[in-house]
This record gives C-alpha cells, structure tokens and sequence, in this order.
C-alpha cells in the first residue's frame, strides 16, 4: 500500500468525522418541537366568587305606647303574622273619652254664642236704620262675635287633640310583619314612648353582604347574582355599594334586594357571582425569567405573551381574542422563536 495515500485516506476521514460532530447539534437544534394547541375560547373559565351575607329587615321596630293608660288587652301572641292596621295593644281610655266629651260640650257651648252673636248683631244692624242705637254698641257686638269664632278655631283643636288621644288608646300596626317580642302584660300602666310590642317587617327586606374590595368591580359587571341559604337560593339585586371601606377586613358593605321569593329575615349565607372577565387554568401559565405569560403559535413559531398580573398557582386573566391559539402540551419546552410542529 501507498503511504501517501493511506495518510490522504486518513485525513479525509477524520475531516468527515469532524464536520458530522459539528453539525449534528446545529440539526438537533434546527429540530421543531412537537406540540398541541387550543382555542382560548375551548379552555378558558370564569371566576366563581362568594361573599358571606345576611337578610335584614329594614323595620325591626319597638311599638311604644303614645299616651297614659293602663293595659286592657294584647290580643297578639309572639310569631303572629299581622296586617297593617292590625290591633296590637288596647289601653283603658276612659280618662281620654272624658276629655273628649268635654271637647265636644266646649265647641256646642261656642256654636251657641255665635249663633246669639249673629242674632244679636242683625237686630242691632235693624235698629240703626232708625237711629235709636249706637254704632259703639254695634261695633262691640262685631268684637264679640269675632271673639266666639276664634274660640271656636282654638275648641277645634282641642276636640281634634282628644280625639287623636282617645284612638291612641288602641296601639296598631304600622306595617305588616311579625311579632317578635311582648315588652308589656295586661294590667300595666304604662307611658307615652314604653315600648311594648316589637315588631319586624317581612315585605321591606334587604340582603347586607361584606364584600373585599379586590371583587367589586366583578360584582358591579356580574349578570346574575345569587344568595344562597339552607332555604334555597335566591336570585337578587345589587342595590347599592356602601361608598366606604372597613379599615380592618378591607371591605365594603353592599346591598342587595330579592326579586320575588325571599328568605326568611336573619337568614344568613353567602352571595354567589361569577366575573365576566376570562381566565386560564392556573397550570397553564409558564415561567420565562421573572415573568408568567403563555405561548402561541405565529407562523409556525413560538411567541411568548407575558401576563404582568399572573400569580404562581392561580388563574390568570387574560384580555385575547377567543380564536387565540394557545400551546397546551409541549409549552414547557419552548423558548421565544422556537419551532413548532403542531401533533395530531
């Protein structure tokens, strides 16, 4: 064998050696990576929020006596449902009918001197025509009967006063509710402002929630919005955003109206919404550097959307179009620009 050729051999094929170790790693690189991908629209969700919250009865009312008296009859027992108007309490009101018999003898005894006042005067205003009375009488008797009809304005009022004290006697409802509690027995004697029936409102109800600040604004763009207790659950309304936060828990109170079924007042539960705004599952999110974000297909390659607000474990929100397409499987192996081969 030729020396000159064997070592011309030799060279050649380490030279071959060389540039296959070379490229090899430049192939391996250039190799796209296979992954699989979905609509954002197939995979995103919606946040589920809760809020703990109670049913009020905007009239929880003590119903107190108006006038003095002493106690007849309580013809309501605790729990009775009762109308408007309803009798809840009945007090002895002889002294008070006294005082208005005594109104209506005041105003018949001023209907009198009126009547003779007027009589009085048109037989003066007779008598003038031939000059045998004086204008001085005359005008004393106008002075007079001026008098009477003031004193019967005043005697109006009186009798109005006792008869507003003789109804006060009776002790009513002033909305339909339930009796609660009894805070006086026949036989009392009692006195104008002493509580002695209380009383709660079941038509006028309102629901109080605590609600942290961080869900309020997907509270205020939520489309339904639901409270929920061991009665059922009820659809409502968002009434109203107290405009003030609570220093310790960060929160603030909201009110809310029921539609038409209503749970019981003292109900206690939680408010149920749902955010309009969409998330993506909490793995779905991947970390480059210091930033969460999701990878997409463009053209055939990796793009890396980063989500600035995303937090490690949670579902992200996001702000893309619903035909967005987003890589599921394969996602943790990509970097920005890398190809990609979609699976079947």
């Amino acid at each position: 064998m030729n020396p000159i050729l064997s070592t011309r051999h030799l060279a050649r094929l380490c030279g071959v050696t060389l540039l296959a170790l070379f490229t090899l790693p430049s192939a391996a690189e250039e190799r796209p990576i296979q992954v699989t991908t979905a609509q954002l629209g197939e995979i995103i969700l919606f946040q589920d929020y809760s809020a703990p919250a109670t049913t009020l009865s905007l009239n929880e009312s003590r119903i107190s006596a108006e006038t003095t008296g002493r106690i007849v009859n309580i013809p309501v027992q605790i729990g009775d449902q009762v109308e408007q108007s309803a009798l809840l309490t009945e007090l002895d009101c002889h002294d008070n009918e006294l005082q208005l018999q005594k109104a209506e003898a005041g105003l018949t005894r001023i209907e009198a001197r009126l009547t003779l006042a007027r009589r009085q005067i048109e037989r003066t205003q007779s008598l003038r025509k031939t000059s045998s009375i004086s204008e001085e009488r005359l005008n004393q008797q106008q002075a007079d009967l001026r008098m009477a009809e003031a004193d019967r304005q005043a005697q109006y009022a009186t009798l109005a006063e006792a008869k507003l004290n003789r109804q006060r006697c009776e002790i009513r409802a002033p909305f339909a509710g339930v009796v609660r509690e009894r805070l006086a027995g026949e036989g009392e004697w009692v006195n104008p402002g002493q509580p002695l029936v209380q009383l709660t409102d079941m038509e006028r109800l309102e629901i109080s929630a605590q609600v942290s600040v961080d869900k309020i604004e997907s509270l205020q763009q939520a489309q339904q919005i639901d409270f929920e207790t061991n009665q059922g659950r009820f659809p409502v309304t968002l009434r109203r955003i107290v405009p003030v936060v609570e220093s310790l828990g960060r929160n603030r109170e909201v009110r809310l109206l029921f539609h038409d079924d209503r749970a019981l007042p003292g109900s206690s539960g939680r408010l149920l919404w749902q955010s309009l705004q969409p998330y993506v599952p909490a793995d779905l999110p991947v970390r480059r550097g210091d930033t969460l974000g999701l990878f997409t297909v463009v053209q055939g390659k990796a793009h890396f959307l980063p989500l600035p607000e995303a937090l490690e474990g949670h579902p992200a929100r996001v702000d893309l179009p619903s035909d967005t397409q987003l890589v599921i499987e394969g996602r943790q192996a990509l970097v920005e620009g890398a190809r990609i081969e979609l699976a079947n």
